[in-house]
């Protein structure tokens, strides 16, 4: 399987109500605890005047995050329809809709994937079940710095995630969450030519940045 699952699925899960709770929470607190410390991780490397990838976008909380740090232009994909308005009026509320191109739509079945000098993925890996098509494409793209986040190969995070699998099955949602090997995910974008240059995480979530 190329991409990563049916639409609907996406639209009932990742919703506009929950979109524009994300950005209340953002406007409040700021970023969640992968997204921050991955973007800090960014701007110890450089990242000022560079092209921005960002796939599972969402309310594009990290996206005007990034940009205010001082990427120059992004391109951004996320999946659910849902989080396409929530996304632009967050971008337009701060002036930053014009450096940025939004795209609906599952990444892996896009015709046209841009290089960028950074592409970040935050919780986006888990989405996919299949991880090895994902990593290589986004990999592949990568001019210089690449972030990833995944959830911790753990007992209790694995069955978090079953009993939340078998909840969504309970009310026939498509969508499903994957726990990927750490690291296949890792062997996979060294492959690519990139190394590690920082880590980190929380108890159910790990993220790393590597550069190329």
């Amino acid at each position: 399987m190329a991409g990563c699952c049916d639409p609907s699925g996406y639209r009932r899960v990742f919703s506009s109500a929950q979109a524009a709770k994300a950005v209340r929470n953002f406007e409040r607190k700021g970023l969640d605890g992968t997204a921050a410390p991955m973007i800090a991780a960014l701007q110890e490397r450089g990242i000022f005047g560079s092209t921005l990838l960002e796939v599972g976008a969402g309310p594009a909380t990290a996206l005007v995050t990034l940009l205010e740090a001082g990427v120059a232009r992004a391109v951004a994909y996320d999946i659910s329809p849902s989080y396409e308005k929530v996304a632009g009026a967050l971008l337009q509320g701060r002036g930053l809709q014009d450096r940025v191109e939004w795209r609906t739509g599952d990444y892996l079945a896009a015709d046209d994937r841009n290089d960028a000098d950074v592409v970040f993925l935050n919780r986006v890996v888990c989405c996919y079940p299949e991880m090895a098509p994902l990593v290589d494409a986004v990999a592949a793209r990568t001019g210089r710095l690449l972030a990833l986040s995944y959830p911790r190969r753990r007992w209790y995070t694995r069955g978090a995630i079953r009993v939340m699998n078998g909840y969504l099955a309970l009310r026939r949602v498509p969508f499903r969450v994957f726990v990927h090997d750490p690291r296949a995910i890792a062997e996979r974008v060294s492959a690519a030519g990139l190394h590690p240059v920082a880590s980190g995480g929380t108890a159910t979530w790990e993220w790393r940045v590597w550069e190329r």
